[in-house]
């Protein structure tokens, strides 16, 4: 008999559509589905015969049909069981038998009891299943022989029903099941279970850790971890010292999961160990608590051996993690080239200008330049203003036109940026230079905008008949610039062009008020009409 109400969701299930008896009710604002009239013709007709007519629509594709089927083979009851049982073995139907068979209930419960030595392990697994949510306990040795089932599934399913019924009784039984002689999905399944049965679980598990070899210490550090007890946690906390790597690096993986942010300083203690399974595993733990490991996780970047800056720097980059920018930016010029690498490879994830300045000083290193340059591409737009300023250093001038002319459209928006708030004639000549050599329109408007600029003009006309075709437009449109020295630069840079179509405005601009730009005109059409 079971002990309490059904699961909340199998209520939920035969409620999602509240269907009465009557076929015509189901449907009150339409006519009801063809299937479900057949539905009812089959219900109509009673019993075993009335089960096995409605059985096809528990696969039917309109869920209310499926949902009005299920209601069916709940009211014909007993003489239905066994149809619902075959069911559990077909995937399409097995959701919708186990519902039936579930809100049946008692009138079930003995042929679900033997249908758990079927010969179909789906029909095992289902009838398992079933019984766990019915909380049936005179079927706990059923469960228990099937915890022997030749059936992997069908063992991982026993496992999770006696670990219902918990208790001493099904503690032992879970804790047989963690031996290292069964298969790994077996295992796990024990372990999740032990964990799930909370604080009852803990001098078991306690015991099993002290006493064991190493793969069954691993087995309960999982279950401690997952207990959510703090004493579990405490001695998962303990296991960051286990002479066994695999017990190490499952104690930093539980831990990490826990978020067991106390733990954090032991755990970054590890990113030194000699076994590389377990300094990953360490890493990744700091990652995920990047915060509370900073103190650990910045002596070793200041402090720690070639391995722990490797470690440290890995896990700083997997949390993109930013207060550590600084301290990354002297890792970078660390004598090693492995630490250099790492570090670079931290900065290239971690944004910010702190980053962006170290990554350009990287430019100098080959070892680590290819990983700045992939950095500062990365960084796109943001990096742009920063590159500009770093000039006078013909190999880092260089790299650095390496770097922009790989960005495209960010480095377009960059130097526009820069044009329009920088003030140094140096880091604007920059900014020109760099759209020059994209030789794009959209490059071309700002580098003719600054045709004008009373510290950068001349530099502007020299680019702007570099950039050929790519300038012709704006140069033609700048011909009608309100401003006389961008009319006259414009027809200075047009006539170097030799550009043919500039012809028509520039022998109108033999009209024009201003003196210089009727001169400019005059020579720029003797280079393009001899």
């Amino acid at each position: 008999m079971p002990r309490h109400a059904l699961p909340i969701w199998t209520i939920l299930l035969l409620l999602a559509f509240p269907m009465a008896a009557y076929p015509g009710s189901d449907f009150p604002s339409e006519a009801p589905p063809a299937a479900v009239l057949l539905v009812d013709e089959a219900f109509a007709l009673g019993g075993a015969e009335a089960a096995s007519g409605i059985l096809p629509f528990l696969k039917d594709s309109d869920l209310a049909v499926r949902t009005h089927a299920m209601r069916r083979m709940v009211e014909i009851g007993e003489p239905a069981v066994d149809f619902l049982l075959a069911a559990l073995r077909d995937e399409s139907t097995r959701w919708s038998a186990s519902g039936a068979l579930l809100n049946i209930g008692t009138p079930a419960v003995r042929k679900t009891v033997l249908a758990v030595k079927h010969e179909d392990p789906s029909v095992r697994r289902g009838a398992l299943f079933i019984l766990q949510q019915m909380d049936v306990t005179s079927s706990a040795p059923t469960i228990q022989a099937a915890l022997s089932d030749s059936d992997v599934s069908v063992q991982v399913q026993a496992i999770r029903a006696v670990a219902h019924f918990r208790g001493q009784g099904a503690l032992k039984l879970l804790l047989e099941k963690v031996d290292t002689g069964y298969p790994p999905a077996v295992r796990d399944a024990a372990i999740e279970a032990l964990a799930g049965l909370g604080d009852e679980a803990l001098p078991s598990l306690r015991s099993l850790y002290v006493q064991s070899g190493g793969e069954m210490r691993v087995a309960a550090v999982r279950a401690l971890g997952g207990t959510g007890a703090r004493e579990g946690i405490e001695l998962v906390r303990s296991a960051l010292s286990d002479p066994s790597a695999l017990v190490r690096f499952y104690a930093c993986r539980v831990l990490a999961d826990a978020g067991d942010t106390s733990s954090a300083g032991a755990v970054a203690a590890l990113l030194g160990d000699p076994d590389p399974g377990v300094r990953e595993a360490a890493g990744e733990a700091c990652a995920r608590m990047p915060e509370a490991a900073e103190k650990a996780l910045f002596h070793l970047l200041r402090k720690g051996s070639a391995l722990q800056k490797i470690e440290a720097s890995t896990a700083v980059r997997k949390a993109a993690y930013r207060p550590a920018v600084p301290l990354l930016a002297e890792v970078v010029r660390d004598p090693r080239p492995e630490v250099r690498l790492s570090a670079a490879a931290a900065l290239m994830v971690v944004s910010g200008p702190g980053a962006v300045d170290a990554l350009v000083n990287g430019l100098r290193d080959p070892v680590i330049r290819w990983v700045c340059i992939l950095g500062l591409r990365q960084a796109g737009t943001a990096a742009v203003p920063i590159l500009l300023r770093r000039t006078g250093d013909p190999e880092l001038d260089f790299w650095k036109q390496h770097v922009l002319g790989g960005m495209g459209d960010k480095a377009i928006e960059g130097c526009v940026e820069t044009l329009d708030r920088e003030k140094d004639a140096a880091t604007l000549s920059a900014a020109l230079c760099t759209l020059e050599q994209i030789r794009d329109a959209r490059a071309a408007w700002p580098v003719i905008r600054m045709l004008g600029d009373p510290q950068v003009g001349q530099v502007a006309v020299f680019l702007a008949a570099r950039m050929g075709q790519a300038a012709v437009e704006p140069l033609l449109l700048s011909l009608l610039d309100e401003n006389p020295v961008v009319r006259t630069r414009s027809a200075v840079v047009l006539g170097e062009m030799r550009e043919p179509r500039a012809v028509p405005a520039l022998r109108e601009m033999s009209l024009d008020p201003d003196a210089a730009v009727r001169n400019a005109a005059s020579k720029a059409l003797g280079r393009i009409v001899p």
